[in-house]
């Protein structure tokens, strides 16, 4: 039976070495191409979009992170327009098990060591060596990390800004 990427990654985290056993695996490239690239980073707003989590067990879900890979590319497209293009991620988030999103979402942000703290560029370029130095995404620093957002505010879907409910009024009576 073939282990999904989560689990892949996971083993690889506790014993990196074993990293070297997933070369042919495809999925686990694109993944780490996405996450380490800068050249590829996804043209998606920072922090976590509003999706609903799958809530069958990993393996059951409508969607799974390799059946997902193809559609990879359609986050890096210039061409794309950008609402379309987070909706097609949205679409993504909520069809695969709640593990790949996380994964998703990490890739999206090119924050893989936040998941996975053993997986390091240096190690990535012995299954990965098309990544040069200059284009390494490289994860801040522990006093670096920013606090992750939880998508936008509510209410603000499709709204143009000047409508935005911000709380702050014009009243000046």
């Amino acid at each position: 039976m073939t282990k999904f990427v989560i689990e892949i990654l996971k083993g690889i985290n506790e014993k990196p070495e074993t990293i070297v056993n997933h070369a042919a695996n495809v999925a686990l490239k694109m993944c780490l191409y996405y996450a380490f690239d800068v050249r590829n980073k996804w043209l998606l707003p920072e922090g976590e979009p509003p999706y609903k989590q799958d809530a069958a067990p990993i393996g059951m879900s409508p969607a799974n992170f390799q059946m997902e890979t193809k559609r990879f590319y359609l986050f890096a497209r210039q061409d794309l327009n950008a609402t379309r293009r987070e909706a097609l991620f949205i679409q993504i988030l909520e069809g695969v098990h709640p593990s790949e999103a996380e994964l998703l979402l990490a890739i999206k942000d090119q924050d893989l060591g936040r998941l996975f703290p053993n997986i390091t560029y240096e190690l990535v370029t012995q299954i990965c060596p098309d990544i040069p130095q200059e284009y390494a995404a490289v994860a801040p620093s522990k006093s670096e990390e920013k606090p992750r957002g939880k998508g936008r505010p509510p209410g603000s879907k499709n709204k143009p800004k000047d409508e935005l409910d911000t709380g702050v009024t014009n009243d000046q009576t």
